[in-house]
């Protein structure tokens, strides 16, 4: 009986699984499915963060406002007072009360502060300008691992139904009567090699579909299936403008040049602090020993503090140095970039030389295939010119798929799509 029982927990996963529907993703689909990515996920909380930053740095211009209450029972031996947090009250033995009560309103506004709350705040819009790029340039890595892995699948699904059905054929051709004894070693080598590159394809098959459902944060056991075609257009790939489109689209360019602001807002915080800081405060007090508090005190002060700090050369030369290193890092990413762009073109101009050419002659062969399936002929000689059909169609099929992962990777280099 427990053997029984725990057979029937064994296999209750498996008849789960063979119970769910099998689902399809076309290529819209896995693009939406993109928002599920834990990076982008991360990226978005940056910009949130971000957003909070600003907000807190434009309150700083606001005055500090604030009520304080206390109350206090004591027993003096000697005359003392209390803490500053309670606006250090003096206090005398031999009071007709041992109890104290304060309540005051209080307010703290600096008028002048060599222009540190603004370049705060400049710096704090610097770092959500940065954390907004940083968003989309994970979404254009997204976007291009997504069309791989999409467009890798779909090739692998061609290839992998494409090798079955020749298996096929080529068992059919080796269990056809009349073969020589050279022949029938032929068709058996044959079929056996039809057989591994099969095997193979399924592998592969089974490869690119958990490398699909990893990129999309996807349960691993998901029964599914992709569905597109494998098709592509021409596309204007002018090199000098799509350097151009990407020194102005490139979201890591406009990141380094906000962390390039964000250096130079530094440098100026660092040089604030040897300016005077000009400060106006006032407070509203009562107090007493016993309620209602009645006895009151105010004051308004204008204040001035010259700030004396030790390690201010220090620090200013360290904010010029890295905004030095944020200028060597912003050339050397364009640099990076015009290569990109570059190498990204003559790539797809040289799919869009070849994929032609491959489709053009797979569909002659294709025809010359067809005219043939009528006409008398071995069946070794019909095996092999299947055989070579079906290289140039994986060869085409190879050259489509590569030809828009090209254009895929050239739209990720600029930042923007081609026009067709």
């Amino acid at each position: 009986m427990n053997r029984i029982f725990a057979a029937v927990l064994f296999l209750l996963p498996a008849v789960a699984l063979a119970q769910q529907p099998e689902r399809v993703y076309t290529l819209e689909e896995t693009l939406r499915l993109l928002r599920n990515d834990p990076a982008l996920q991360s990226a978005e909380q940056d910009v949130i963060i971000a957003g909070s930053r600003v907000t807190e740095a434009r309150l700083r211009f606001l005055p500090d406002i604030g009520l304080q209450a206390s109350g206090t029972k004591y027993d003096a031996r000697y005359p003392f007072a209390l803490s500053p947090e309670f606006r250090s009250l003096l206090l005398f033995p031999g009071a007709p009360s041992e109890n104290i009560y304060s309540g005051r309103a209080y307010f703290n506004m600096p008028l002048y502060e060599g222009q540190r709350t603004m370049n705060t705040l400049r710096l704090a819009q610097a770092s959500q300008k940065q954390a907004l790029s940083n968003r989309d340039s994970v979404k254009l890595d997204l976007t291009l691992r997504a069309k791989e892995v999409f467009y890798r699948l779909l090739l692998a699904q061609e290839r992998a139904a494409a090798l079955e059905a020749h298996l096929k054929t080529a068992e059919k051709a080796a269990e056809e009567g009349g073969l020589g004894a050279w022949e029938r070693v032929e068709a058996e080598a044959a079929t056996g090699a039809a057989r591994s590159r099969a095997a193979e394809a399924r592998h592969q098959l089974e490869t690119a579909r958990l490398t699909f459902l990893h990129a999309l944060s996807l349960e691993l056991d998901t029964p599914f299936r992709v569905e597109g075609t494998l098709e592509t257009k021409m596309a204007r790939t002018e090199t000098d403008k799509a350097v151009v489109w990407a020194m102005e689209l490139r979201p890591e360019l406009q990141s380094q040049t906000y962390k390039v602001q964000m250096d130079a807002i530094g440098v100026n915080l660092a040089l604030g602090r040897r300016y005077p800081t000009l400060f106006l405060a006032g407070d509203y007090e009562l107090t007493a020993t016993r309620f209602p508090l009645k006895n009151n005190n105010w004051d308004v002060t204008l204040g001035l503090k010259i700030p004396f700090a030790y390690d201010f050369w220090s620090q200013l030369k360290q904010k010029r140095a890295e905004q030095r290193q944020g200028e060597l890092a912003r050339a050397q990413l364009q640099d990076r970039v015009r290569l990109e762009v570059r190498q990204a073109a003559d790539t797809v101009r040289w799919w869009q030389e070849e994929w032609p050419r491959r489709e053009q002659q797979y569909k002659r062969v294709q025809a010359m295939l067809d005219d043939a399936a009528g006409k008398a002929g071995a069946a070794l000689s019909r095996q092999r010119a299947r055989e070579g059909v079906l290289e140039l169609r994986l060869a085409w099929l190879t050259a489509v798929t590569e030809h828009i992962l090209a254009r895929a990777r050239f739209e990720r280099a600029v930042g923007r799509e081609l026009p067709q």
